[in-house]
C-alpha cells in the first residue's frame, strides 16, 4: 500500500475537501494538519519553495520517508505539497484540489478544479463542484443518529443552510428581509417544518434571519447556529430534508447539498457579484441538481451527485501503481 499524506488546512470547507478525497481513494492516510507562520499571509510565489508559511512545530512533521501520495487543497496546502515534491526529488505524485496559483503549476501531477473556474491544461482535471464526504452510507449512519429530532417534525422538511459576507456579496439586513420573505412565500404552498443552521461566516445575523423569519410566520422547528455548542444537526439535516434552501455563496455547502437526496434551491442575493459562483450556479440548474430560489415551489426530481469517487478513479489512472 502506498504512503499516504494529506495536508489538511485548518479551514474546515477546504481541509475536508483533501479528506473527502482521501476516503474515496481507499488507501490508509495520515493527516497533516497545517498550523501557520506569520509568512503565510504572503503570496506563494515569495514564499518558494520553503516552509516559512508554517510554524517551526508544524515543520518537523514534514520530514523523510517522503509518501508516494500527497493530497492538498487550498493555496496554503499548495506550497507544503509543491515543497514535498521537490523534496523527494518528484518521488512523490501530487494531487491538488483547487488552483495553486500561476507559479510552477507544472510541478503538481494533478490539478483537479471544478468547471466553473474555467481553466484548463495538460494535469488540469474538471469536474461539476467540489470534493465531499456525503456517501448513502454516511446519510444513513446520520439518519440513525438524529432519529429522535427529526422524526417528530412535519413532512415535508425544508432546510435553511446560510453562510455569510464575503469578498462577492455582502449578508446583512436587506439580504435577511429579502431571503426571509422569500422562505415565507415558499412556506405558503409547502407547509410542513422549517430547519434553520448557520456556518461559521454566518456570525450575529444568523439570529438576525432567525427573527425575521420568526416574524414572516416561518418559525423554525429546529435552529442550531454555529459555534454555538452542542452537537451539530448538520449531517441530520443533509438526510432528513426533503428540500434544501442554501445561500450561493459557498461551493462546499453546495456541493454537500447536492449530494443529498434532497431538492436544492439557491439563494442568490440581489448584490452577489462572483462570476465564478454563478457559473456554478447555472452548471447545477443546467443539470437539473438546483433550483433558483424565488419564493415559489416547483417540485422535480433532483439530480443528486458526488464526483469525488470520480475523482479518486481519475487519481488512480495517473499514478504508476494503479488501483
Amino acid at each position: 500500500m502506498p504512503r499516504v499524506w494529506v495536508i489538511k488546512d485548518k479551514r474546515e470547507g477546504t481541509g475536508n475537501q483533501a479528506i473527502s478525497l482521501a476516503d474515496a481513494l481507499g488507501y490508509e492516510y495520515e493527516i497533516k494538519e497545517l498550523d501557520s507562520s506569520p509568512f503565510a499571509k504572503l503570496p506563494n510565489f515569495l514564499l518558494g519553495n520553503s516552509l516559512l508559511s508554517i510554524s517551526e512545530t508544524c515543520r518537523e512533521k514534514f520530514r523523510p520517508p517522503w509518501p508516494e501520495i500527497v493530497i492538498s487543497a487550498g493555496r496554503r496546502a499548495a506550497l507544503i505539497s509543491r515543497y514535498i515534491k521537490i523534496k523527494s526529488q518528484g518521488g512523490a505524485f501530487i494531487c491538488q484540489i483547487m488552483y495553486p496559483g500561476y507559479t510552477l503549476n507544472k510541478i503538481y501531477d494533478m490539478i483537479i478544479l471544478p468547471n466553473h473556474d474555467a481553466r484548463q491544461g495538460k494535469n488540469i482535471v474538471n469536474f461539476t463542484g467540489s470534493p465531499n464526504r456525503i456517501t448513502k452510507e454516511i446519510l444513513i449512519k446520520a439518519k440513525e443518529l438524529w432519529c429522535s429530532k427529526f422524526n417528530s417534525l412535519e413532512r415535508p422538511i425544508t432546510s435553511l443552510i446560510v453562510g455569510g459576507s464575503n469578498k462577492y456579496m455582502k449578508f446583512g439586513e436587506f439580504e435577511a428581509q429579502d431571503f426571509s420573505k422569500k422562505i415565507a412565500r415558499m412556506q405558503g404552498s409547502l407547509k410542513g417544518s422549517i430547519v434553520f443552521t448557520t456556518s461559521r461566516r454566518t456570525g450575529k445575523i444568523g439570529k438576525t434571519i432567525s427573527d425575521q423569519l420568526k416574524g414572516e410566520g416561518c418559525k423554525p422547528s429546529l435552529e442550531y447556529f454555529w459555534g454555538a455548542g452542542g452537537d451539530n444537526p448538520y449531517m441530520g439535516i443533509l438526510a432528513y430534508s426533503d428540500y434544501l434552501v442554501v445561500s450561493g455563496d459557498s461551493i462546499s455547502m453546495l456541493s454537500e447539498a447536492c449530494a443529498s437526496p434532497a431538492g436544492v434551491y439557491i439563494y442568490v442575493p440581489p448584490n452577489f457579484n462572483s462570476k465564478k459562483h454563478k457559473r456554478y450556479h447555472e452548471e447545477l440548474y443546467r443539470l437539473g441538481a438546483a433550483k433558483p430560489l424565488k419564493g415559489v415551489f416547483s417540485d422535480w426530481d433532483p439530480y443528486n451527485f458526488n464526483p469525488t469517487f470520480d475523482m479518486a478513479e481519475e487519481v488512480k489512472k495517473r499514478i504508476s501503481f494503479g488501483a
